[in-house]
């Protein structure tokens, strides 16, 4: 099946009770314009994103009287802390964001992508961060994944 008309103002609430089938994504592959995938059912799906919104938890791909097509972002190991105050919130996201990690913000827990030598960075800076499998479905910023520009940095 080749999907190439997403509607994205529609979502898993908005279609009842029909079947449903699950296409499984990567946080990382939100924002890709083409993937092929095979759904929980065995479906092989193509789809073509190319109106500029990333998929999110919930999308519906493709729906008829019977059955849906639905995206499932897979849960992933990641990094976890709940700053306390701003200054915690800023100094948290500079040290996440210095390290070109994606940061998403899930249920008042700023996530990232799991990664051991940042886990240390933030306990070296006071926080508390723990380790946990969450769904990265809410990025803060404008990218869910790195970004190259035309300047290198130097870290030390």
């Amino acid at each position: 099946m080749l999907i190439e008309n997403i509607v994205h103002d529609l979502n898993e609430q908005d279609i009842g009770d029909i079947e449903r089938d699950y296409v499984a994504l990567e946080w990382y592959e939100v924002e890709k314009k083409v993937l092929h995938k095979t759904s929980r059912k065995g479906l092989n799906v193509g789809i073509r994103n190319h109106n500029g919104r990333p998929l999110r938890d919930g999308d519906i791909l493709y729906h008829d009287t019977h059955k849906a097509l639905v995206v499932e972002i897979l849960p992933c190991d990641c990094i976890a802390l709940k700053p306390n105050t701003i200054s915690q919130i800023a100094k948290a996201c500079y040290e996440i964001g210095n390290r070109h990690a994606p940061l998403f913000m899930e249920d008042g827990e700023l996530l990232t992508p799991f990664d051991a030598p940042l886990l240390n960075v933030l306990e070296k800076f006071g926080f508390a961060p723990y380790r946990k499998t969450a769904k990265l479905k809410t990025p803060l910023g404008g990218l869910t994944h790195g970004h190259s520009h035309g300047h290198s940095h130097e870290h030390f």
